[in-house]
């Protein structure tokens, strides 16, 4: 048997797989969510690779960059493409798998010019205009061009009216552009074709947060969670919404979920702290806050907020260190600020409180009303004025 003969029947048995995989032997059907082949699959197709060659010719280039780019070899499967560009420029399923893989590789507006190519060799009523309108829909999202994107999903959408992936990425460009009702209405759509697709709720939800509708997106986390008790941004999104409406407690069990399934999380540990402060365990909240800047040293925030936990402690000096920090982290940051200023106030540093307070009210004016309401500084701020007022009449 000649060589030829064998890489053709490799070819052959690569391109089997790759249809038993879902990947597709022609056009590539990628995989969900950005990803690519795992476990037994994804050994078998590198096996096959491994004895296709690096560099196959002919029929075998266009199997060899599909099964490239299902294991994540992108540029691989972009050069494998571009050579059968390069001799069929007007080819639709060359010009579609390369711009698949110039979107991976991050080159959305070489992967426009690839599908814009693709769209130019169909006529109107091929079926797979719909899947090159929405991945040019993808590309425009990468893009940033909301608008755009939407438009290309609904193209596909109109071509075909189940397109599951086209509706939910309409839904999710509809709410990074604050159109949040409409979101909510595409999101209605996919639960109605999906019923069990847990992000659809988890999204829905996150558009209902942000029309003030909170109980009805608790609902929709809750959902999410039901039909997938690992959906990490679920838990999370319950646990912010659970928080804003003073369900502190529930918030801290949420959160707790968060960290369990994802523990490096830094924002969790913090936002579990601020739940155990509110409930005045404050010895609680100490150990999140110190879990939290662990993991990131510079999340001021949480410098803040553990100044607060250690000055209701009684801990004044580690509170202040702590609000310094903050404010050292980011200069910006007016709530350090105001802190420090309320401190130094209880602790009888009045020239200093009234330093920091005006720093706070020049980075986020409002500061000052904030500082007549408390009980350490509004006395000062009285103080303050009589003094300016003699100063004035003298």
């Amino acid at each position: 048997m000649s060589g030829q003969d064998t890489g053709q029947g490799a070819a052959a048995r690569l391109a089997s797989l790759l249809a038993d995989c879902g990947i597709g032997n022609t056009y590539i059907s990628p995989p969900p969510r950005g990803g690519s082949l795992t476990g037994v699959s994804k050994e078998r197709v590198l096996d096959m690779l491994a004895e296709l060659g690096p560099d196959p010719r002919d029929e075998a280039r266009l199997v060899f960059g599909n099964a490239s780019f299902a294991v994540g070899r992108y540029s691989e499967a972009a050069d494998a493409f571009s050579a059968l560009v390069d001799g069929s420029p007007g080819h639709p399923v060359f010009n579609f798998n390369l711009g698949l893989c110039r979107i991976r590789l991050r080159k959305p507006e070489e992967a426009l010019l690839c599908f814009d190519r693709a769209l130019g060799a169909l006529e109107y009523g091929d079926p797979t205009r719909a899947q090159i309108h929405y991945q040019r829909g993808n590309a425009l999202d990468d893009l940033e061009k909301g608008e755009q994107a939407i438009a290309e999903y609904s193209a596909a959408i109109e071509l075909d009216p189940g397109y599951l992936r086209a509706h939910y990425n309409r839904g999710i460009v509809l709410g990074k552009l604050g159109r949040h009702s409409e979101a909510v209405e595409q999101f209605d759509l996919v639960v109605e074709l999906r019923p069990d697709l847990s992000n659809a709720f988890l999204n829905r939800g996150a558009s209902l947060d942000e029309m003030a509708q909170h109980e009805a997106a608790i609902e929709d986390y809750t959902e999410a969670i039901l039909l997938d008790p690992g959906n990490v941004n679920a838990w999370f999104n319950r646990a912010r919404t659970r928080y804003y409406l003073g369900q502190v407690e529930d918030a801290a069990d949420d959160y707790s979920h968060v960290i369990a399934l994802r523990p490096d999380d830094a924002e969790a540990w913090n936002n579990r702290g601020l739940a155990y402060d509110a409930m005045g365990d404050y010895q609680s909240a100490l150990r999140d806050y110190n879990e939290a800047t662990a993991i990131r040293p510079d999340f001021v925030e949480v410098f803040s907020n553990r100044g607060a936990a250690l000055e209701a402690l009684g801990d004044d000096e580690g509170a202040m260190r702590d609000y310094v920090a903050a404010m050292n982290g980011r200069k910006g940051f007016a709530v350090a600020y105001f802190n420090a200023a309320r401190l130094c106030s209880k602790l009888g540093r009045l020239q200093e409180s009234l330093e920091y307070l005006g720093s706070a009210e020049a980075l986020e004016p409002g500061w000052r009303a904030e500082a007549e309401r408390d009980e350490h500084l509004g006395w000062l701020l009285n103080l303050d004025g009589l003094r300016r007022k003699r100063e004035t009449r003298g």
